[in-house]
């Protein structure tokens, strides 16, 4: 029954991945993949600009990962790179002013996937998927 449940993680990760890439391109957003797109949200959601270390942490990938994402994001225009005045090793990287334009399409990408993802489902339910995935990632990665 384990492996039943780590392949059902394992495909709906996959799906996931899939249809938001069709969601992007319904949305006009092609030329963000879905990883890019997560990476955009997590730096929508800081409010703030973020050390490319820290947009690593947040996103569980590693420095090298993000840094690729970094890159074509900021060659596509979606994020700046400033230096980091506390620190002048470091890279502050935040939404540009294109993708504060597009984030209302952002947010309709992840509102239809988790309609989508969550139909038929009562508040309970997605509270003990909520519940059950979190014991699952803390029994993988620690608290």
């Amino acid at each position: 029954m384990q492996a039943e449940a780590y392949l059902n993680l394992s495909r709906i990760q996959r799906e996931i991945e899939r249809r938001t890439q069709d969601l992007l391109a319904e949305q006009d957003l092609r030329e963000v993949t879905p990883a890019q797109a997560g990476a955009l949200m997590v730096l929508f959601q800081a409010k703030r600009p973020l050390r490319a270390r820290e947009l690593a942490g947040l996103l569980v990938l590693s420095e090298v990962t993000v840094g690729r994402f970094v890159h074509a994001l900021h060659e596509a225009g979606w994020v700046r790179r400033d230096p980091d005045p506390a620190d002048s090793r470091a890279v502050l990287v935040a939404p540009t002013p294109k993708a504060y334009r597009a984030l209302p399409r952002f947010i309709a990408v992840s509102n239809a996937l988790l309609d989508e993802a969550f139909a038929g489902f009562s508040a309970d339910e997605v509270a003990t998927v909520a519940r059950t995935t979190e014991r699952l990632r803390k029994n993988i990665v620690g608290p």
